[in-house]
């Protein structure tokens, strides 16, 4: 993996994790799914992480999900 895939892969990754601990400061379901859509994820991979929200996991077990999917590959 080049040095810029690398980058985009963190950024992207980093950059949902963020949107995502927003959403458990200010719960707003729409501003998260529009801000998921924004930072890069495909309208499919942004429905698979509303859902992993709405089972009120946390985070860490979000972010794990989407990593084992490959969201981040």
């Amino acid at each position: 993996m080049s040095t810029t895939e690398l980058m985009l892969k963190t950024s992207l990754e980093g950059r949902v994790k963020r949107t995502l601990q927003t959403y458990f400061r200010r719960p707003n379901m729409v501003l998260v799914q529009e801000s998921l859509g924004a930072n890069g994820l495909s309208p499919e991979q942004v429905e698979v992480t509303m859902d992993l929200l709405k089972q009120d996991l946390t985070v860490a077990e979000i972010m794990e999900q989407l990593r084992d999917k490959g969201f981040f590959a």
